[in-house]
């Protein structure tokens, strides 16, 4: 098998890359298309050391915190007052 040589002057019409992401190296996955924007919006939020606040859970938990809150029927802290100070606790 002959390998043909690399010649330079085709490197020097390259232009140089930067990459979007701030960790470093990358690597190349296959993930189904379907997923990609998220996929993709929740790679770069972790890149960016920023938290993912608004997951499902995060989200849901803030609305029952905010029942707690207002006192709403069945939201009202009787024996679980030290469960709900922790669940306030994960959010300040």
């Amino acid at each position: 098998m002959i390998i043909a040589p690399m010649h330079n002057y085709k490197l020097n019409n390259l232009t140089p890359f930067k990459s979007k992401w701030k960790n470093t190296p990358t690597k190349l996955i296959r993930i189904p298309e379907i997923l990609e924007s998220k996929i993709l919006a929740y790679a770069h939020s972790l890149d960016n050391n920023q938290n993912a606040d608004n997951s499902l859970v995060t989200v849901k938990l803030k609305e029952i915190i905010v029942k707690i809150d207002n006192k709403e029927k069945g939201y009202k802290n009787n024996s679980a007052s030290q469960l709900i100070k922790d669940l306030k606790e994960l959010f300040e």
